[in-house]
C-alpha cells in the first residue's frame, strides 16, 4: 500500500491541470530548472498502466514457476517467437521503408537499454520475486527523476521527495522482517 501512495506521489507532484499549461521559458533561461508536470489524463493512464503491469507480473510469475523448463529456455522461446513474428510482419508489410530507415543512433541507444532492462527483469525473475521486481521498478522512478534533475534541469517538487521516503520506507518494511 506504501508503494502505491509513493507512485501516487511521484504523480501528483506534478500534476497540471489542463487549461493552465506552463509558459515557454525565454531563451535567455533556458539553464534554468524546468517544472515537472502531469495532465490528470496522465495519472489515469500511470494508474490504468500500474494495474495491468502489476497484473501481468503476478500472471507470469505464476505461469513461469509452474513449468518444468528452466527460465533461460522459457524465455529463448518467447524471444525467438518474437523476433519472427516481428520477421515475418515487416517482410509482409509490402514496399515501404526500409527496416532501420529514418533511425538515429538514440533509437539503438533505446533499443540497448531496453535490452538491458529486459536482462534485469530476467535476473530479479530468477532470483527473486514480483515484488522484487516492484521494488526495482520504484526505485528506477527515483533514480530516473534524479538523473532528470542533474541532466535535464527538471525541477523536483515537495512531493516528489515525499515519493522518496515511502519508497524506502516500503522497502524496509518488506526487508527489514527478513
Amino acid at each position: 500500500m506504501t508503494i502505491m501512495a509513493a507512485g501516487a506521489c511521484y504523480a501528483a507532484g506534478g500534476l497540471q491541470v489542463s487549461g493552465k499549461t506552463l509558459p515557454s521559458p525565454p531563451p535567455a533561461a533556458a539553464a534554468s530548472p524546468m517544472p515537472l508536470h502531469i495532465t490528470p489524463l496522465g495519472v489515469l493512464l500511470l494508474i490504468l498502466y500500474c494495474l495491468i503491469s502489476s497484473s501481468s507480473s503476478v500472471y507470469t510469475e505464476l505461469l513461469m514457476k509452474r513449468q518444468r523448463l528452466p527460465l533461460a529456455l522459457q524465455n529463448l522461446f518467447l524471444y525467438t517467437f518474437g523476433v519472427l513474428l516481428n520477421i515475418g510482419l515487416h517482410a509482409g508489410g509490402g514496399p515501404g521503408p526500409g527496416l532501420l530507415e529514418g533511425f538515429l543512433g538514440w533509437a539503438a541507444l533505446v533499443v540497448l537499454s531496453q535490452v538491458l532492462n529486459g536482462l534485469l527483469v530476467f535476473a530479479v525473475m530468477m532470483h527473486g520475486s514480483s515484488m522484487a521486481r516492484l521494488f526495482v521498478v520504484a526505485c528506477s522512478l527515483v533514480v530516473n527523476a534524479e538523473l532528470s534533475a542533474v541532466l535535464l534541469w527538471l525541477q523536483l517538487t515537495a512531493t516528489f521527495f515525499l515519493a522518496i521516503l515511502l519508497t524506502g520506507l516500503t522497502v524496509h518494511l518488506y526487508y527489514g522482517s527478513r
